[in-house]
């Protein structure tokens, strides 16, 4: 599940974003990958991929973990 979403990140901003698909490529190498947590709200002091909320709160879903 955890290379699923993984595998859409890249495939949505695959093209778009040069910045980004080099970070994936440096963490996946040092042994990073996406664990699935229970959402919650995002934290705005730390960079993170969200998604809103039927009322407009920003949640994550994911983390990046060693």
């Amino acid at each position: 599940m955890n290379k699923f979403f993984l595998a859409v990140m890249v495939l949505l901003l695959g093209g778009c974003n040069a910045a980004y698909n080099k970070a994936v490529k440096e963490q996946l190498a040092q042994g990073y990958r996406w664990v699935k947590i229970p959402c919650r709200p995002a934290n705005p002091d730390v960079p993170s991929i969200t998604m809103d909320s039927h009322d407009g709160q920003k949640l994550v879903c994911s983390v990046l973990q060693k």
